[in-house]
């Protein structure tokens, strides 16, 4: 797909009906995978049980892919012959979960991103603003979503930190997703929430850092000129060998598959791990931190 640019958008009165832009994203990709394989929308529906108008209909988001169900989880046939058939590595059935508006309480713009981060086997993140969500600490989120614009009330600020721990299970599966991070070092001197709340926060980025499966690096204030200073970003790596990149910024976000956009990304990256310190003396930094609060 070219970039695929969310903005908050009011949910739909059918909360089970796939969202325009979900739809669309679908259709992106399916028409992507179709003629990297060289196949027309006749072709693809000769080697799959759905006729050439099904697939149009799909590929122009007229029509959903998910089959038709009661209370099951979300299915589509359709989706798996065409991964099959088009060797996609099972791209498309990663979309899936997009489609379904189950009264989700992530917002619009983050849902898709939340969705692909499950299912990422690396994640690299560089965070020029504050702590990256998935290393939040409950009271660190809490204080993060308060202080956004619009205002939100008490109950949704609970409702959208329960959301960003539920969000961090990931970190404790059998088989965790390994993830690169450079945080700014004055992310980790903000005292986001105030003093305590930002020791309790450094505390647990120390326990990350050393985990088996998170490599963090600091970027010291004294380095004036690096490969952030454009702001932060996230690349996701998936087991197919695809990878996404995320970029945020004001309640929107710009999402794109596309290896133009990607490469550069991922060079700027590391190239801000070269610029950053080293793991352990990221640690360090964090433990003098913590002794100043």
């Amino acid at each position: 797909m070219t970039d695929l640019r969310i903005v908050p958008e009011e949910e739909p009165d059918e909360p089970e009906r796939p969202t325009p832009l979900a739809l669309r994203y679908y259709a992106s990709e399916l028409k992507r995978h179709r003629e990297a394989a060289g196949l027309t929308q006749a072709q693809l529906a000769d080697q799959i049980p759905y006729s050439k108008s099904m697939v149009s209909m799909i590929e122009t988001a007229k029509r959903s892919p998910l089959d038709a169900r009661e209370g099951d989880p979300v299915t589509s046939k359709f989706t798996e012959y065409c991964d099959e058939v088009l060797n996609t590595g099972g791209a498309l059935g990663r979309i899936l979960p997009l489609l379904e508006n189950a009264n989700e309480v992530y917002k619009s713009w983050f849902r898709p991103y939340a969705n692909l981060e499950a299912e990422a086997v690396v994640i690299y993140s560089y965070e020029a603003q504050t702590v990256p969500g998935i290393f939040q600490t409950e009271s660190y989120a809490r204080a993060v979503l308060a202080s956004g614009r619009p205002f939100m009330g008490d109950g949704e600020v609970d409702r959208q930190t329960t959301a960003r721990m539920r969000r961090q299970q990931i970190l404790f599966r059998d088989d965790p997703p390994t993830i690169f991070a450079v945080l700014e070092e004055s992310v980790l001197r903000r005292p986001v929430g105030g003093r305590a709340v930002l020791k309790e926060q450094i505390a647990r980025l120390v326990e990350l850092a050393l985990s088996p499966f998170v490599t963090m690096g600091v970027m010291p204030i004294e380095v004036t000129e690096h490969a952030g200073l454009d702001g932060s970003w996230c690349i996701l790596d998936f087991a197919d060998d695809d990878s996404l990149l995320y970029v945020e910024a004001g309640g929107a976000a710009t999402m794109s598959t596309q290896a133009q956009d990607v490469r550069p990304m991922r060079q700027a990256f590391d190239v801000l791990c070269m610029q950053s310190m080293t793991p352990g003396a990221s640690i360090d930094l964090l433990d003098t931190i913590a002794g100043e609060l």
